[in-house]
């Protein structure tokens, strides 16, 4: 009798342990899977701001609206290559959102815009709405995957793993800013 309960309670043991092995493999592989396209997301805003700066010269809008939108964006792409934290990285992304938010109100509220800044106005609008989503999906997944390391019934297996908490993409106000020091780079020419 006793060692049917010691059998049993291995049998059932292991199959837990087996059940966080697999759930902490699959926790990983969304987490890793939800940043990758977050940062596809990110990287085509990146590619569309100079067409929309372009469209922005061409229509005579404000130069410091379209220098900010430029000037974030370089930001955006210095951090992104320097692969700092990510709540770093969400803070040049999100000066990068506000920037272009400025720019296409500013863009809108002036009348004179063309077809190529209404293009990529609304793709921009477009993909906006996308790396919101993809922000979201991402720090869901981190935020699962931390839960498991933080737990005191799976933490220990996962950690043993070798499997950390992951950051979220956010923005934290205890985060320190950092200010990054980039050798002077010739701007690009904004008019085709």
């Amino acid at each position: 009798m006793v060692l049917t309960v010691v059998a049993a309670t291995l049998v059932v043991t292991l199959a837990w342990l087996v059940s966080v092995v697999r759930r902490a493999r699959r926790t990983v592989d969304t987490v890793v899977a939800g940043l990758h396209l977050l940062e596809v997301a990110l990287d085509h805003r990146r590619l569309l701001v100079p067409e929309l700066a372009r469209a922005a010269v061409g229509a005579e809008l404000d130069r410091e609206a379209i220098n900010q939108a430029v000037g974030a964006r370089s930001w955006s792409a210095i951090v992104r290559e320097r692969r700092v934290d990510l709540g770093t990285r969400a803070a040049a992304e999100n000066a990068l959102s506000a920037a272009v938010h400025h720019l296409v109100c500013a863009g809108r509220e002036s009348g004179r815009v063309r077809w190529d800044f209404t293009s990529a106005a609304s793709e921009l609008d477009a993909l906006e709405r996308r790396i919101a989503g993809a922000v979201r999906v991402y720090n869901a997944h981190a935020a699962a995957l931390s839960g498991l390391v933080r737990s005191p019934l799976t933490g220990p297996v996962v950690r043993t793993l070798g499997i950390g908490a992951p950051d979220l993409f956010v923005e934290t106000a205890t985060a320190p800013v950092r200010v990054l020091e980039v050798p002077d780079v010739p701007a690009p020419a904004l008019a085709a």
